[in-house]
């Protein structure tokens, strides 16, 4: 099992990468009055810069839990392991991480949240985690709350 670290951030680190602040901007800017964002202004075109890093996680409120419908392939290739079609428990029983939780805090809330994570592998790595409400509609036309779950390996 590999360990990891977790620490809730107030903002994007002054030194973050460009490319992480202009994704944050994007959802910002696409927050209206203070609602969480429409995936129709926040489009698999609109993210197509970071498909590699965007892992979709889809509340379902029947069963208080979360569905991992895509598993970002970057944490797929520096994790070793596949969540997708799992639940974020799973992560945290595997990692000793609070992923299920702050999910459920940032459905609650409406709130994105950033947080630094540690993990302890070959060597100690920092990634930054964003977590991005969106809304969406299932088939049928019912409203589904997701959370775009983001990691960049961070360089100190």
């Amino acid at each position: 099992m590999a360990y990891a670290q977790e620490i809730r951030l107030d903002d994007l680190p002054d030194d973050v990468d460009g490319h992480v602040s202009q994704l944050f901007g994007l959802w910002q800017e696409a927050c209206r009055d203070g609602d969480i964002p429409d995936r129709g202004e926040l489009s698999c075109e609109v993210l197509s810069a970071w498909r590699d890093d965007i892992g979709i996680y889809e509340y379902q409120p029947d069963r208080n839990d979360f569905l991992i419908r895509i598993d970002a392939p970057n944490m797929i290739a520096a994790s070793g392991e596949n969540y997708q079609g799992s639940t974020p428990r799973q992560i945290d029983l595997d990692f000793g991480t609070a992923v299920y939780p702050t999910l459920c805090e940032v459905v609650r809330t409406g709130q994105a949240q950033i947080h630094m994570i540690g993990v302890e592998r070959i060597e100690w790595e920092n990634w930054l985690r964003l977590m991005l409400p969106v809304r969406t509609r299932c088939r049928k036309g019912a409203p589904v709350i997701q959370v775009l779950v983001v990691h960049f390996l961070y360089k100190v």
